[in-house]
């Protein structure tokens, strides 16, 4: 077992550990799903959405892998990606560091200071993509935007889109929690339509240039916030011609505002995202710590905990926001 240097972050409370090196550096293949499930049990362990492994290699680049907090592993955590990047940039004094997941590329970005004193990063992800090697809704022509199909909803409208991971994403006229929740539990067990599984994300406009977004996470369920799901939804809105490519329309979620253009690439459109990427605290843990039944508990230092506060004014005028447009903090 290995010595682990675990930051605890979040972006728009989306909270996420980012693990120093590598995920075969610290557990066996064996035991990597168990370590992670316990990490980020939110009773057992320190509690999270996810995972972030990386392995720096000091020269402008990183390897990342990201797992859901049942274990399962995630193409990538659009919240967390800013936030596993702001170490990166913290570490080397830089303003610019490119994360590769897999096949794909992101590059992160120092962002401006918000007047809150909140320290945001904007990550470039990869080009939506509406038309994916791997089909998101089975047996249906690609692209598949704007369309009725029953075992999604009987009456919303979706679009798929990968980011790379897949989303479904409709346009609501008002958020209805419930019926979110319902959407996506039937997504998540109806194989047969959706064979890779999606996060499906509702979408209301507020005012002009903000959305409010909500998403229930293939692994998670619901979260504060989901990166790629704004992605996804910020795409989906220009495909529709809600809005325009270039345009920085900002993103409310329960845990916080964010904000996601596209530019084009290669003809396609890379949405980047920008938000905050906080530290809640850092720790250092035996790996076996997280395969025995001992408790974890751990305090926020002093600095980790000025962060905190504030991102907490910037949470509390998130909140107002949404509720001075009408969506009810009580039921999001």
């Amino acid at each position: 077992m290995s010595r682990l240097s675990i930051t605890k972050t979040h972006g728009s409370r989306n909270d996420i550990f980012v693990i120093d090196g590598a995920p075969d550096r610290h557990f066996p293949a064996a035991d990597l799903e168990r370590a992670v499930t316990r990490l980020c049990d939110r009773k057992s362990g320190l509690g999270s959405d996810g995972v972030y492994f990386v392995e720096d290699h000091g020269d402008g680049t990183a390897q990342a892998w990201f797992f859901n907090p049942d274990g399962s592993p995630a193409l990538l955590c659009g919240n967390g990606m800013r936030c596993a990047g702001r170490l990166l940039l913290d570490r080397h004094g830089a303003e610019s560091w490119t994360v590769n997941t897999g096949p794909y590329t992101f590059t992160v970005r120092a962002a401006q200071t918000t007047p809150h004193g909140v320290r945001q990063v904007a990550v470039e992800l990869p080009p939506a993509d509406f038309s994916p090697q791997e089909a998101i809704v089975a047996d249906v022509a690609s692209p598949f935007v704007g369309q009725l199909l029953p075992a999604y909803h009987p009456a919303l409208r979706t679009t798929a889109v990968a980011m790379p991971n897949s989303h479904l994403v409709s346009v609501v006229d008002s958020y209805d929690r419930a019926d979110l929740v319902a959407t996506g539990s039937r997504v998540a067990d109806l194989s047969s339509a959706f064979p890779i599984g999606a996060n499906v994300s509702f979408v209301q406009p507020l005012a002009d240039g903000e959305v409010f977004v909500r998403t229930f996470e293939r692994g998670a369920g619901l979260t504060p916030s989901c990166g790629s799901g704004n992605s996804a939804s910020r795409a989906v809105l220009s495909r529709l011609g809600l809005a325009e490519p270039g345009q920085a329309v900002v993103v409310r979620n329960v845990g916080g505002p964010a904000r996601v253009w596209l530019q084009e690439k290669a003809g396609q459109w890379q949405p980047v995202l920008e938000g905050n990427a906080t530290v809640v605290y850092e720790v250092e843990l035996d790996s076996s710590a997280l395969l025995d039944e001992a408790p974890l508990d751990l305090v926020p230092g002093q600095a980790e905990l000025a962060e905190i506060a504030a991102f907490d004014l910037l949470y509390k005028d998130n909140l107002k926001a949404l509720e001075a447009a009408g969506v009810g903090s009580s039921e999001i």
